[in-house]
């Protein structure tokens, strides 16, 4: 009998061990599996928002065109490329708000290339290209970039040049 109770004195020690062991092996995957799933959450919100960054250029893109479009070049007489030059050139424009809450800046450029743009003279227009299916055409630069006071560990930014007709 006593040996019955030595045996299973020393087998319930055992166990203990074992029951720490398996304790510890839980904890370090639980450990492994959180440091992943915060991981994979900074990656997932890293691409959300340089994927929102792109759709934001193209959408600054056709902002430009529709205001490029809405711009009345005509002269102080009516006539069309008389006067002062009427030619939009820049845009600046904060995503979603403006301010503090903004996420993003988007600046954009436009410069016009071709003979005798009505309206456009001035800095940003070169009027030295011969060929006539040049004429009136518009190089847009859109640059979005992150506002500094997310503090992001990568910062974004993203450049977008297109070439557009009037």
């Amino acid at each position: 009998m006593q040996r019955k109770s030595r045996i299973l004195r020393h087998r319930s020690g055992f166990a203990m061990i074992m029951a720490i062991f398996f304790m510890i092996v839980i904890a370090t995957l639980l450990t492994y599996m959180l440091a992943s799933t915060a991981g994979t959450a900074e990656r997932t919100t890293k691409v959300y928002l340089n994927e929102q960054g792109q759709l934001l250029a193209k959408s600054a893109v056709e902002y430009a065109l529709l205001r490029v479009s809405g711009v009345d070049r005509s002269g102080p007489d009516g006539v069309l490329g008389t006067g002062d030059d009427t030619c939009l050139r820049n845009l600046f424009i904060q995503y979603p708000t403006t301010g503090a809450g903004a996420i993003f800046d988007i600046t954009v450029r436009i410069s016009y290339h071709g003979l005798n743009i009505p309206g456009c003279t001035g800095n940003g227009t070169v009027n030295n290209l011969a060929t006539p299916e040049s004429v009136g055409t518009m190089l847009i630069d859109v640059y979005v970039v992150d506002n500094p006071s997310l503090n992001l560990d990568e910062p974004i930014s993203y450049h977008r040049r297109t070439i557009q007709k009037l």
